[in-house]
């Protein structure tokens, strides 16, 4: 057996110890992004994570996730908090209050944390490097606009069930929705407030059903609504008569689609917006052109155009597609 001079041997073990610490060093200085959701348990924000994970391993970055347990600044902001105390080299988060988000967010920047805004917006997004959504307004609209086709030429009343005042993504969904109703000539009843409570939006669906003997429609801005105006038609009896639109490609909204207890989903882009989001944050660390404002798109399901590939690619979920 041939015997390999020490000199060598402690050559190539210096040279081994250089490589591993090479590999320590490029692993300490991983960016690291804290990904904060407007609330766990949503499927919407589990397409987000997946999008912006995916945008950290081709960039070679780190994301720690965590999520509060309801979507109100007071849950959101003790997790934005310990986060911040980890120092992050950048924030992605989903504001749950375009105020009250804006002074804790405002003192992670002068920490020189990087910020990016997804999905939700503040009041002033000023101190953000980008701001990641999609365009509420016009996804609002064309929720107004199937539930019009939907009604087939009926008239009566019509009324959107929200998620809490405040909140940028279904406020412009409202203002959306109401526009294309209004322009149908529909009366339009405004907008009541469930405070994403599934309890809440099943008494504002059954009050408003006793109150309004014509009410042929209903928007629901959230999840949640939706499934308490579910409840709330099935009690009455009044599934089949009156047409619900909602905002929810997660599982239960999809599934909802397939009984027929919802006429239409307005379904969004979580995946894409997360890994734009992604991009964003990791491009203003490594000193890339940032784009500060970016919006994706939408579609609207239905029962029959649920398996086209362009509605199908974009239900929402917590299993992460391939790279």
């Amino acid at each position: 057996m041939r015997m390999i001079p020490s000199a060598d041997r402690a050559a190539r073990l210096l040279g081994l110890a250089a490589l591993l610490l090479h590999a320590g060093a490029q692993a300490a200085q991983a960016p690291l992004i804290a990904f904060i959701p407007g609330v766990g348990g949503d499927a919407y924000y589990g397409s987000v994570q997946c999008g912006i994970e995916a945008a950290a391993r081709a960039r070679g970055a780190q994301v720690q996730t965590q999520a509060p347990k309801s979507f109100d600044p007071a849950s959101q902001i003790p997790i934005l908090e310990a986060m911040v105390a980890k120092k992050p080299d950048a924030i992605i988060i989903a504001p749950t209050d375009g105020k009250a988000l804006f002074a804790p967010l405002k003192r992670a920047t002068e920490m020189g944390i990087t910020l990016v805004l997804v999905d939700t917006t503040l009041d002033d997004a000023s101190i953000a490097v980008s701001a990641v959504s999609s365009d509420n307004a016009e996804a609002g609209r064309l929720a107004g606009e199937e539930m019009v086709r939907l009604l087939g030429g009926r008239k009566g009343a019509v009324l959107t069930v929200n998620l809490s005042p405040g909140v940028s993504t279904t406020d412009d969904r409202e203002r959306g929705f109401a526009q294309a109703i209004q322009a149908a000539g529909l009366r339009y009843l405004g907008q009541q407030f469930s405070n994403n409570s599934v309890q809440k939006a099943d008494q504002i669906v059954s009050a408003s059903l006793l109150a309004n003997p014509d009410l042929v429609g209903i928007f629901s801005t959230a999840a949640f609504n939706t499934e308490g105006a579910v409840a709330a038609l099935r009690a009455a009896r009044k599934g089949d008569q009156v047409v619900l639109v909602g905002f929810n490609a997660n599982p239960p909204g999809i599934e909802a689609l397939k009984k027929g207890t919802v006429a239409a989903q307005v379904v969004l882009k979580p995946y894409d917006s997360g890994r734009m989001a992604g991009e964003q944050a990791l491009n203003a660390l490594q000193g890339r052109p940032v784009q500060q404002l970016i919006r994706t798109g939408a579609a609207v399901a239905t029962r029959q155009s649920l398996q086209q590939p362009q509605v199908a690619r974009h239900v929402y979920s917590f299993q992460c597609p391939p790279d």
